[in-house]
């Protein structure tokens, strides 16, 4: 099994970005074909070297072609088995900046469930950005149930405190159940001071 500590990821799955009006909240939104251009906002990691960092026992993780996600590969992360604590088996990944009390951020992903969780339509996955140490605080939190088609999602959350890159990541929560995720291209911005 490969070790995708400090993966770089290519600079093709940005070069396909898709996103959806920032006024969207919900999830499972549809989104239109857009240039990276359009993203709102301004970026608070560099998506052509984002750093995973994969966490906790009963998975395996690659790399896989996969057709359907811009760029044409994603990371596959199967859990072998369900986790009594979903965030125990885990993928980080640092940002670059740190979020200032009062910012707007929001995450986009793609994302699907390659293998379903037994007697279910989708899988389940966590999407959080916040402190990784005492108190374990958000910026947003979120679950996500991906179906077997690629989509994008977004999740978005306002800081309600300062999260310093010292103390804080971003990343995605497997355990809820035994089943394979597979994540394309991976997006992270702040839109400044939230009104």
């Amino acid at each position: 099994m490969p070790n995708l500590k400090h993966t770089i990821i290519g600079g093709a799955l940005a070069a396909m970005l898709c996103v959806a009006a920032p006024a969207s909240a919900d999830p499972n939104f549809v989104v239109e074909p857009m240039s990276q251009g359009a993203l709102p906002g301004s970026l608070i990691h560099n998506p052509l070297a984002i750093r995973w960092d994969p966490q906790g026992g009963n998975k395996s993780v690659k790399i896989v072609e996969s057709e359907g996600v811009p760029g044409g590969q994603a990371i596959s992360f199967r859990v072998r088995k369900k986790s009594k604590k979903p965030w125990d088996i885990n993928m980080r990944a640092p940002f670059d900046r740190d979020v200032a009390q009062g910012e707007a951020i929001e995450i986009y992903f793609w994302a699907r469930a390659a293998k379903k969780p037994k007697g279910r339509d989708a899988g389940k996955i966590s999407v959080a950005l916040g402190r990784n140490e005492e108190p374990y605080d958000t910026v947003l939190a979120q679950d996500i149930e991906p179906t077997e088609t690629w989509q994008m999602y977004k999740v978005s959350g306002v800081a309600e405190r300062d999260f310093p890159v010292s103390e804080a990541d971003m990343g995605f929560n497997f355990g809820h159940a035994k089943q394979t995720i597979e994540l394309g291209p991976f997006y992270a911005v702040s839109l400044g001071a939230s009104n």
